[in-house]
């Protein structure tokens, strides 16, 4: 383990799930819900207004997040880790938290898993691990989750929080309770719930208040640690994400309504956190970011979730992908800085080996690209970026769009689905962001050179990775 260097920040990533680019007041003012503290972090430092997650979807963009290359480089078929599904990181993978802990951090995970894990079977099933709920032995450890990735510590859960079995909570590798259960006809009504088992008492309300006392004991239980020690802690929460069932103290805090009401969750969380900072003293030593895993889902009541842009989460349209991103680090972010450069959550690996002086070895992190210069104002960050691609899912299962980005140009590259009739050309898109934001002009056919150069950069990122193409 390296020591770290003595001006090496505290760094926090919060990371809501589907929150939009219009669901925070300082991207749309006309957001129902009030997002004061998250405003208020804007303006203490640094908010970038083209970030993007690198996919439409969740866990696509929390591999990237955490490995610094694109989900649809792996062998997996689809893009969502469903229920009791194997992981989907390599267990040799450089990831962003060992990467970190090479550098002398602390590392820890708590919130949101989604990437999978996996399972022992009980005795008797013929098999080490089961992705079969009724075979699983809860009382055994769990394999392939973050303390095999590089986190010194983990409490969370295993896929999406609220809707996602087992209902329980995980820590480090063990289940907290046992999972004996079933769901009832009620919860299995609500948007997006998938049955199966929960522990007694299971509290969909709770998730991230429980969320948020977990990430204060890992501050607490390392306060006995050297000062010089620096740690990173990775936040998911599962606010917003549905079904919302907002805790009693935030019902009524959005006019949007319950979908709202969870946005303030959200808000909530992140000010009580940084509170928690605040009062150990760390928080102008920490740098604190805030960003989203994809686009919303539309806005109730009429609100714009995703601001003027269009498309939601699981489109290639900028909603889908365009998401909020702040950062605070005082000095060394001038409080009330604003960004137009094109960043990627993929770019946190480069990025944070740079906040320690470091950099990424040649053979990990190929689609990250290091943006401290535009985190610090200090102009761009990495100039030879070519170009930045997002994604909505399952290339390997025959479904899921493409979208390259290069300069002010972007090109959709539509995939063919199952329910095509025959014959049928999926369609691509070209759109001038700079003069066209909303993506409402198809240039395609009259740009045809541009839309030729993007694929032509793109089959060499495919190829190379991003970080080895330059433009």
């Amino acid at each position: 383990m390296s020591e770290p260097s003595a001006a090496a920040p505290n760094i926090v990533f919060i990371l809501a799930d589907d929150t939009g680019y219009g669901d925070v007041g300082c991207y749309n003012p006309e957001c129902p819900t009030p997002t004061p503290h998250i405003d208020r972090m804007a303006a203490e430092g640094v908010r970038f207004t083209d970030a993007h997650s690198s996919c439409a979807l969740c866990t696509p963009t929390r591999y990237g997040l955490l490995t610094g290359r694109y989900f649809w480089r792996t062998p997996s078929g689809h893009s969502l880790v469903m229920p009791y599904e194997p992981p989907v990181m390599e267990p040799d993978r450089l990831t962003l938290a060992s990467m970190l802990r090479q550098r002398g951090y602390r590392t820890g995970c708590v919130g949101k898993w989604h990437l999978g894990l996996r399972y022992p079977a009980r005795a008797g099933a013929g098999t080490r691990f089961t992705t079969r709920e009724d075979e699983v032995d809860f009382a055994a450890p769990l394999e392939g989750g973050p303390l095999d990735l590089g986190f010194d510590s983990f409490f969370g859960t295993a896929g999406c929080s609220t809707s996602d079995p087992p209902y329980c909570f995980i820590r480090n590798d063990r289940v907290v309770g046992m999972p004996s259960v079933h769901s009832t006809e009620e919860q299995h009504a609500l948007p997006g719930f998938y049955p199966g088992l929960m522990v007694p008492g299971w509290r969909a309300e709770d998730v991230d208040t429980t969320f948020v006392e977990e990430a204060t004991r890992f501050l607490d239980v390392g306060a006995g640690t050297s000062r010089r020690e620096p740690f990173c802690l990775y936040l998911a929460l599962s606010a917003p994400h549905n079904p919302w069932l907002p805790p009693d103290f935030v019902k009524g805090k959005s006019a949007e309504g319950p979908r709202g009401d969870m946005n303030a969750l959200v808000v909530w969380c992140v000010v009580r956190f940084r509170g928690v900072i605040e009062e150990r003293g760390l928080l102008d030593r920490t740098l604190l970011v805030f960003s989203s895993d994809n686009g919303p889902m539309r806005g109730q009541y009429g609100h714009r979730s995703a601001g003027k842009l269009r498309g939601f989460k699981n489109t290639p349209f900028e909603g889908g992908h365009r998401v909020p991103f702040v950062a605070r680090w005082p000095p060394a972010i001038p409080a009330g800085s604003v960004s137009s450069e094109l960043v990627c959550l993929t770019d946190m690996m480069a990025t944070f080996a740079a906040v320690t002086g470091s950099s990424l070895p040649a053979e990990a992190g190929e689609d990250s690209h290091n943006v401290l210069p535009a985190l610090l104002g200090r102009g761009i960050g990495d100039p030879g970026r070519a170009a930045l691609v997002t994604d909505t899912g399952p290339h390997r299962a025959g479904a899921g769009d493409f979208a390259v980005r290069m300069g002010k140009w972007k090109l959709i590259l539509a995939a063919a689905r199952d329910d095509d009739p025959p014959g049928w050309i999926p369609l691509r898109y070209l759109f001038d962001l700079d003069n066209d934001p909303g993506e409402q002009e198809n240039l395609i056919d009259q740009r045809p050179s541009i839309a030729r150069e993007i694929e032509y950069v793109f089959a060499k990122i495919r190829a190379r990775g991003s970080r080895f193409v330059r433009s």
